[in-house]
């Protein structure tokens, strides 16, 4: 044997001894598990992670939808006879009780021919009188006359067509006066006094906002879920925060061409919300005896689910499966059982076994 082949001989061991301190080693797993991770350095700081408690509770499945909120009662309002617009009593925006003067029209016109229809009628009523004394009948006797005695009169002395005419008269005259036929807020208002009323489309809108409703569209498949569950939970896109509750009221029977139903639900409440609002709508119904987990404790790792749990110091991996989830949670239908210690925030980058410390 030669020096280099002495010297090769005897560098071997050393090679061998370097190579595999610097080469990555394969960490036991739990069955299943293949990902290969390095080595942790024993000097490696434990990564700070947050945890909860697996408990076996009721969970909320959630079908979510968009909507569009609707008030119970909506009218564009007109005067129904044609004139000029005298007055404007109200503002943009003024909440009105059922009946508050919303506008009127001149109405000289009107009262002029509600004076002559008066007077007509005072006419008729003095030539009734007259007929019943050419029948032999004082007009205190007309209790006991028959009808059709007392018919005829009144056809002779224009008494009954009199009277038709004060009735149309007062009509158009109470046509004048634009009232609320229901309490609610003034929205739209586009009429000016001294304008033609027949100017305008409509002199403005009312809307019932004390009481709404939210309207939203559902796949066909999805009508069992509405039906058991007959709760929402309605969320402005502007003010996500603020919820409102409902209860559904009706289920249009007929399907779209896009498969799709109409669900119209009642809200309990109302504030911040506005006719025409577009929202989203949760429709929710309560599962007993579920194990859920925050959303963030759930990663993607291989093309499966998996969960890190806590014990000993120690993260662990877990592939779980999911039965249920809703806007917030998971839940667990395998994988992990009662009083498992789940790890929901710093788990992104953990490894099995990997040293980790719960957050004060």
């Amino acid at each position: 044997m030669n020096f280099s082949q002495k010297h090769s001989f005897w560098m071997m061991p050393l090679l061998v001894a370097a190579g595999c301190g610097m080469a990555a080693c394969n960490r036991s797993a739990p069955t299943g598990i293949t990902e290969t991770v390095a080595a942790t350095p024993v000097s490696e700081s434990p990564t700070e992670v947050t945890t909860v408690a697996l408990e076996d509770t009721s969970f909320q499945v959630e079908l979510m939808a968009n909507g569009k909120v609707e008030a119970r009662q909506r009218a564009d309002l007109r005067f129904r006879a044609d004139g000029v617009i005298q007055t404007v009593d109200v503002r943009e925006g003024q909440r009105v009780a059922a009946g508050t003067l919303l506008a009127t029209l001149d109405d000289s016109r009107q009262h002029t021919d509600l004076r002559q229809a008066q007077l007509d009628l005072r006419r008729s009523q003095l030539d009734y009188e007259d007929q019943l004394l050419q029948l032999g009948y004082r007009p205190a006797d007309t209790a006991a006359l028959d009808a059709e005695t007392k018919g005829v009169a009144r056809l002779r002395s224009g008494l009954a067509a009199a009277e038709i005419a004060l009735e149309r008269a007062s009509s158009e005259m109470e046509q004048t006066r634009l009232v609320a036929p229901f309490a609610g807020t003034v929205a739209n208002l586009e009429a000016r006094p001294f304008n033609q009323a027949s100017a305008f489309e409509y002199i403005c809108t009312l809307v019932d906002d004390g009481a709404m409703a939210v309207e939203f569209k559902v796949l066909e498949q999805e009508i069992p879920f509405i039906r058991n569950s007959r709760s929402v939970v309605v969320s402005a896109f502007s003010a996500a925060a603020e919820s409102h509750r409902g209860e559904v009221v009706s289920i249009n029977p007929l399907v779209d061409e896009g498969g799709m139903v109409s669900v119209k639900a009642r809200l309990a409440t109302t504030s911040g919300l506005l006719d025409g609002m577009d929202v989203q709508v949760a429709i929710r119904q309560e599962l007993p005896s579920q194990l859920s987990v925050p959303k963030e404790a759930v990663l993607d790792r291989q093309g499966r689910k998996v969960v890190f749990t806590l014990e000993n110091g120690l993260a662990k991996w877990n592939y779980v499966e999911i039965a249920h989830e809703n806007s917030t949670h998971f839940a667990i239908a395998s994988g992990l059982k009662a009083g498992d210690e789940v790890i929901y925030t710093g788990n992104f980058n953990l490894a099995h076994d990997k040293p980790v410390v719960k957050a004060e």
